[in-house]
């Protein structure tokens, strides 16, 4: 998830997402005149995604039933009648491959009682009915990337992925993507229309889930968050009704939707505004390991002042193979020659040993992030779902406020330089990810949305990933490489973390998340859904 493939391509680490190749790896939405509807993407696949630090998920806090709730289905027969996609239960043809999460290290994780093929609002409004009444735990599954696992769960899992349509309004210019479609998806049916939003690069993430944790991504200095763009929601809320939610309609949950993560409602589409696609230029710079406090510490000082038309990240990486390296990739999207900005950052530096530059379209760009230079979306999504391609792995997350001071950087080298004493013959890479922020990330006030952490730095994801033949190896090293990864930056971090990369060992999860936006956060969520029917072990608490 942090390497490149071969040299064309610029692994950001956003979400989760590995390969066998090691490269980066219908709706209820509101009635859009003057549209064009393409319905984009892979058949259903096999692959919810878990991606966590943890063996099995905590279990889910009980609930009582809600008394608001509609009139609906009270048995799984009856919800089968009333999902046009039908379901699939234990023992049943297709459930294993169906129940199957996307992280290998998932696959001894207990499976749900069934999952709902949803295929439309009104079967996602018949689950959240059959759930609320039956205080059945349930889990609205998009792309499916929790890095919990919590994508599913012992009770229903409403399975939203033949909900992928992607309509664009020229005379609008927003774009209304159904529920369940990845990126892949989107930024295919985007780009063939000259357009663009800015997301995550793994093409097998559900854009939704992205969306509501916040969404990073290459330009998000020039974009801001992916829920920064968004316009509207369609969801359904605990009582089993259909809304249309924005900044003049329920304006406290819109403004929990974007940073809150899952958990407050199922959103069954996103409308964002969408821009004209631009040119963006791809480089890559790599250094000896000698140098890699060097290439931080530089890289932290130049980041901050670098124009927002500049995305970058900082990764020191862990190789058994091929040892240690520090590197700075990103993208550009402004004005004049990209080597103009970089001269900021080379001239605190020795010159690298490795320096790359790509120029092309938004479209070709995002698939050549995502690994698949060359592919259409559906072989995108299809080669990112084999099974050879899928990497066990453990992550966790810090927020950088402030540029961290040269004894941050050391910890940050230590930690890295330590996890190739992890698993040996069983680890395939460990790093440390800095993601920059800033730029129109910062546009947007901490309490603005519910995504609080508008003024740092960077994000930094920990993670490791093993050899897939030994997906059944005990994960605790790779777990204990992360969060001991993450530890060793906390005098300067704190408690910070990113809720799109959720850590099941976090205790104080909710504060780690959203600090000063959770006391307003969990007045929406008792108000919107007061019997928990959307909880999950890291959803915002009641």
């Amino acid at each position: 998830m942090l390497r490149l493939s071969g040299t064309a391509a610029i692994v950001s680490a956003l979400s989760a997402c590995t390969n066998g190749t090691k490269s980066v790896a219908g709706s209820t939405s509101p009635a859009r005149p003057a549209s064009t509807t393409m319905t984009t993407g892979s058949p259903r696949s096999s692959a919810a995604t878990g991606v966590a630090t943890a063996t099995a998920p905590p279990s889910t806090p009980s609930r009582a039933p809600s008394s608001t709730v509609a009139n609906g289905p009270r048995t799984l027969d009856q919800l089968a009648g009333a999902v046009s996609g039908g379901l699939k239960r234990r023992g049943q043809a297709g459930y294993d491959a169906a129940a199957l999460l996307y992280n290998p290290r998932f696959g001894r994780q207990p499976g749900p009682r069934a999952i709902a093929a949803c295929r439309t609002g009104a079967d996602v409004a018949a689950c959240v009915r059959f759930a609320a009444a039956g205080a059945t735990n349930l889990r609205i599954r998009n792309g499916g990337h929790s890095y919990g696992g919590w994508s599913s769960g012992p009770g229903l899992v409403a399975d939203l992925a033949a909900m992928k349509s992607v309509t664009f309004d020229a005379r609008t210019m927003t774009a209304t993507v159904g529920a369940g479609a990845r990126l892949a998806d989107v930024y295919g049916a985007l780009a063939a229309h000259g357009v663009a939003i800015g997301a995550g690069s793994c093409p097998t993430v559900g854009v939704t889930g992205l969306t509501l944790g916040g969404g990073v991504g290459v330009l998000s200095r020039a974009y801001g968050l992916t829920c920064d763009q968004v316009r509207a929601f369609a969801v359904v809320t605990a009582d089993g009704t259909a809304h249309t939610v924005d900044a003049h309609t329920q304006p406290e949950l819109f403004w929990a939707l974007r940073g809150g993560g899952g958990g407050l409602a199922a959103v069954t589409s996103v409308t964002f505004a969408v821009r004209r696609a631009p040119t963006i230029v791809r480089f890559f710079l790599q250094w000896p390991w000698s140098r890699a406090a060097d290439v931080l510490a530089a890289w932290q000082e130049w980041t901050a002042g670098a124009p927002r038309e500049l995305w970058s990240t900082c990764k020191l990486l862990a190789d058994p193979g091929s040892g240690l390296t520090a590197t700075v990739a990103g993208t550009w999207i402004g004005s004049g020659s990209v080597d103009r900005v970089l001269a900021a950052l080379l001239r605190r530096l020795p010159a690298p040993r490795f320096s790359s530059r790509h120029t092309d379209s938004y479209g070709a760009t995002m698939a050549a992030e995502a690994g698949c230079a060359g592919l259409d979306p559906n072989q995108c999504v299809t080669h990112a779902l084999t099974p050879g391609s899928r990497l066990p792995f453990a992550a966790t997350s810090s927020i950088v406020a402030k540029a961290l001071p040269a004894a941050g950087v050391a910890a940050a080298v230590e930690a890295v330089a330590n996890s190739m004493d992890v698993a040996p013959g069983v680890l395939v890479e460990a790093g440390i990810s800095f993601d920059a922020l800033g730029g129109a990330v910062a546009d947007v006030g901490p309490g603005d949305t519910a995504f609080p952490w508008r003024s740092a730095l960077a994000l930094v994801q920990h993670t490791a990933t093993w050899r897939s033949s030994a997906a059944g190896h005990d994960p605790a090293p790779f777990d204990g490489f992360v969060r001991a990864a993450r530890k060793s930056l906390a005098p300067w971090t704190g408690s910070s973390a990113y809720v799109n990369y959720a850590d099941a060992s976090i205790a104080n999860f909710a504060t780690a998340y959203w600090g000063s936006n959770l006391s307003r956060l969990r007045t929406v969520k008792r108000a919107v859904d007061p019997h928990g029917v959307f909880g999950f072990p890291q959803s915002v608490p009641l």
